[in-house]
């Protein structure tokens, strides 16, 4: 096991031609500082290539870059969804619906296609206050306004009230009947279900009852899932549940609950590429008061803890621990990983927060950058691993990977 607190030596040897400084698109000022706290250090395979403002109107809510880089969407809680080009020229349409977004589980039940031709997802009759008159409905969603309904994913025990996909195929991680009291009228969930489907054929590929699980989770305390797609097509879901609760399904074999230890109250995580390890943020921050409307508070209480952990996924071994000390209060976003497995993308606390690039092999944290003041920031690599980006508000931050000689 392997433990860093500070930056790591850089051992390695990259191309020695100079960078283009980074370009500004569709932003309006001086953005100097900006550009200046997003410069990663120390030198390393990171490197800023661009800023770009995006005509998102309603920001405020994460972000999600396509696949090829040239859209985007947003799910707003009360606007709805946004999906449209990064370019101001180009289209982009807001779907009225209200929004999925949530502080505690980090995950919106929308994705992007691989052709990123347009966005998975779903929508759902409500009344005037937000609670559902039915269950999800799936839907494609596109840039000018197509909305092109799926088939409609059924069970017997129960309306579809979760979905979460899986690699924008269309497979996903679902639940049915688990949340009947947030219907109008309400309504028992006797047999509350997960099942693995696939949303474009609508299809239950697989469904278990959460009651027939050895020591099942609490189906209303579901916090978040990651997922990854083998070689051979087969699924595999992680899931966290309240309180440290994770649970593995393998498509083909029962789902079972793992010996993974983590005391994060709403853990932000992601499966490596081959699915083996798992990624797990710390949530570390301060402790103290929070007062509005300008009323003194006491400095908040600085916390030491893990920032950033990787486990095997079955044996819930400890791999490598980043830790350090948390001087404001602070949430840890999801982080990301590379497609070659190499890097990760994480936020770090210290004395202020940053956005690191850390060796998935050792923990090693290579370059960092100051997290920039953007409103619910996402992290994320391109498909074919050369880009890295950072999405907040409406502003877009994309960063070249070099390659090792």
């Amino acid at each position: 096991m392997f433990v860093y607190t500070v930056l790591a030596a850089l051992s390695l040897s990259f191309a020695s031609a100079a960078m283009a400084s980074p370009e500004l698109i569709g932003c309006k000022g001086d953005w100097t500082k900006t550009i200046e706290s997003l410069e990663p250090r120390p030198a390393g395979p990171m490197n800023l290539s661009a800023i770009r403002c995006l005509p998102i109107f309603h920001d405020g809510y994460p972000v999600y870059l396509s696949p090829d880089g040239s859209k985007a969407f947003t799910s707003h809680a009360i606007k709805g969804l946004w999906v449209g080009s990064v370019d101001r020229a180009g289209a982009n349409y807001t779907f009225p619906m209200h929004g999925f977004s949530s502080l505690w589980t980090p995950i919106v039940p929308f994705e992007w296609l691989p052709d990123s031709s347009a966005v998975l997802g779903v929508a759902q009759d409500k009344d005037r206050s937000g609670f559902a008159l039915g269950g999800l409905q799936p839907y494609l969603f596109t840039e000018t306004g197509g909305q092109t309904p799926l088939p409609v994913l059924t069970h017997p025990n129960g309306p579809l009230d979760e979905i979460f996909w899986i690699g924008g195929t269309g497979l996903a991680f679902a639940t049915f009947g688990t949340r009947g009291s947030y219907y109008r009228p309400e309504h028992e969930d006797p047999h509350p279900t997960i099942a693995l489907v696939d949303a474009k054929a609508g299809r239950v590929l697989d469904a278990v009852e959460i009651a027939t699980i050895p020591t099942p989770p609490n189906y209303r305390r579901f916090l978040a899932a990651s997922s990854r797609i083998d070689r051979s097509g087969r699924v595999r879901v992680l899931t966290a549940w309240w309180p440290d609760t994770w649970m593995l399904w393998d498509q083909g074999d029962k789902p079972r609950i793992l010996p993974i230890h983590n005391k994060a109250m709403h853990p932000r995580y992601t499966l490596s590429i081959d699915g083996n390890k798992v990624l797990i943020m710390g949530n570390l921050s301060a402790t103290g008061w929070i007062c509005e409307f300008g009323n003194p508070c006491p400095p908040p209480t600085p916390q030491s803890g893990m920032i950033a952990e990787l486990r095997e996924v079955v044996s819930g071994r400890l791999i490598w621990s980043i830790t350090g000390e948390a001087y404001d209060f602070s949430i840890s976003r999801v982080p990301a990983i590379s497609p070659d497995n190499r890097y990760a993308l994480i936020t770090m606390q210290s004395e202020k927060e940053y956005v690191a690039l850390v060796s998935m092999t050792d923990g090693s944290v290579l370059q960092r950058f100051e997290m920039p003041g953007w409103a619910s920031p996402t992290l994320g690599f391109s498909p074919d691993g050369e880009v890295a980006w950072i999405t907040g508000g409406s502003v877009m931050a994309t960063f070249t990977i070099g390659t090792q000689q």
